[in-house]
């Protein structure tokens, strides 16, 4: 078995479906296997598909290449030997996800990251991965500037956030406020040394008096 490192997330670029009567995205998620099989299958004989889950728009996870293989889905070489592909059908740079795909999404990466013992600051999207072809991140629009990162990280998390350990000093405060909605961090961690600038506290000022108002 390979070793696991990293969770890549992906979005289709496509409508979320095939056609109206495809209400799963099963059909799309089939399509989009068989032309990885067709570009890869010669060279690999066991090649099933670019990713190792396709999410649908209603929550079904369809599954593609074995886990136990490498995919080529991060243009990265040694990210692709140790990471999980995950796509999530439809265009997130014009659309935005379903709350059907978000929740299963989340279970999914949880589930992986529980299993293979990957941290969560390893969940990672197409576009931080720097690219083999250009040396630099950001080679990719992928998943989209929609795609809900930022909450989905938040989602998988059992910890306050990925750099916030029980032993800080004010661990449960952080906890209250990220449970409340308060504060919400960047990139799945909280930076407690970085400054905070004007417009994140007048962000924090506005929830903190949303809440109270509501």
């Amino acid at each position: 078995m390979r070793k696991i490192e990293y969770v890549i997330l992906h979005h289709s670029a496509t409508q979320p479906v095939m056609n109206e009567s495809d209400k799963t995205g099963r059909k799309l998620a089939e399509a989009i296997c068989r032309r990885s099989r067709i570009h890869w299958g010669k060279e690999f004989p066991l090649y099933k598909c670019d990713y190792h889950f396709l999410v649908g728009p209603e929550g079904d996870i369809f599954k593609g290449q074995d886990v136990a293989l490498p995919s080529w889905h991060a243009t990265n070489y040694r990210v692709n030997l140790h990471s999980i592909g995950i796509c999530f059908l439809g265009n997130f740079q014009t659309g935005t996800m379903k709350k059907a795909q978000f929740e299963s999404g989340v279970n999914l990466i949880r589930k992986l990251l529980h299993e293979y013992e990957i941290p969560i600051k390893n969940v990672l999207r197409h576009k931080d991965v720097v690219s083999d072809i250009t040396g630099r991140a950001n080679s990719t629009l992928c998943p989209g500037k929609n795609f809900p990162f930022i909450s989905m990280l938040s989602e998988v998390s059992e910890e306050v956030f990925a750099d916030i350990t029980p032993s800080y000093p004010y661990y449960k405060e952080i906890a209250f406020l990220k449970k409340h909605g308060i504060v919400k961090g960047t990139d799945g961690e909280f930076r407690p040394n970085a400054l905070a600038t004007r417009e994140e506290v007048a962000l924090i000022a506005y929830r903190i008096l949303s809440k109270l108002l509501n």
